[in-house]
């Protein structure tokens, strides 16, 4: 981090919510590209708090995929649920599918209270708050990162050998790093107001895994193919995971790239209203 911008006094102006354009941009990126350190710090900061006082540690970031991996191959085993054919064994299927969808979930929920969590950082210490989601978002990262060695374990297991483009998938994921990234400005904004919207979260995470093919291949009838496969923006960057371990290559490129659109533009709006949210932020928290 550059030191000088510590000592930095940001006076926010009457006309401040009226400023647009590439100044106001570019103020943002430089006050990120200076804080870099600042969001290194809290990221080793919250992930060493997480699993410092934990028997089992960073295992934790594994058993909850794992877990639910488990549970449904024993329930399509059984044919408990109609689950049908999926383009790689079964086990392998979920567990790809939970660790895009835990990128996803983990970070809104985690992004939602990180301004609440901040407490009086937020008072005492002068950064731009969108450090906050950045660092909520790149401990997703990491528990991503570390459940690969996993994930190629159980391809072993069930005997999959994926194609070379599976090294392209966390690129391919990018735009729902951005798309996350872009909720998390929402949704702890929302949370500094209203703290049931914390709570809430979880719930709808929970029950938005069930609206994705995660545990279950993407429907092809009506309406659950359109409200399923192109209706969540989330279920392309699955399937588009799923393909490129399978068949190397995205089956459906306009889906995919709409919902990287999508996910772009819901980034760039979420940070400016963030942004120039930021002289109330403080006195909501």
């Amino acid at each position: 981090m550059n030191p000088k911008r510590h000592n930095k006094i940001t006076v926010y102006q009457p006309n401040h919510i009226l400023k647009a354009g590439v100044r106001i941009w570019t103020e943002m990126f430089r006050e990120l590209v200076d804080f870099r350190g600042l969001i290194w710090r809290l990221v080793v900061r919250d992930i060493s708090a997480r699993y410092k006082q934990s028997f089992l540690g960073v295992l934790w970031a594994f058993l909850a995929p794992l877990g639910l991996m488990i549970v449904f191959v024993w329930i399509k085993g059984k044919n408990i649920l109609p689950i049908g054919e999926t383009a790689m064994p079964y086990a392998a299927f979920v567990f790809l599918g939970q660790m895009i969808w835990l990128l996803f979930s983990h970070g809104v929920t985690s992004s939602a209270s990180s301004l609440v969590n901040a407490g009086s950082m937020l008072t005492k210490i002068n950064f731009p708050r969108e450090v906050l989601i950045f660092s909520s978002v790149a401990q997703t990262i990491f528990e991503f990162l570390i459940r690969i060695p996993l994930l190629a374990l159980i391809f072993m297991w069930v005997g999959f050998t994926p194609k070379w483009t599976i090294f392209l998938v966390p690129f391919a994921l990018i735009p729902l790093l951005f798309m996350l990234a872009g909720i998390g400005f929402f949704v702890s904004l929302f949370n500094a107001v209203i703290r049931d919207i914390g709570s809430m979260l979880g719930l709808i995470m929970s029950l938005g895994m069930f609206a994705t093919p995660v545990v279950y291949p993407p429907p092809t009838t009506w309406p659950l193919s359109f409200w399923i496969n192109y209706a969540n923006p989330v279920s392309s960057f699955l399937m588009a995971g799923r393909d490129l371990a399978t068949v190397g290559y995205v089956t459906d490129p306009i889906n995919y790239f709409s919902a990287a659109l999508f996910g772009l533009m819901l980034f760039f709006v979420g940070w400016r209203i963030f942004h120039l949210s930021e002289p109330k932020i403080a006195e909501r928290v």
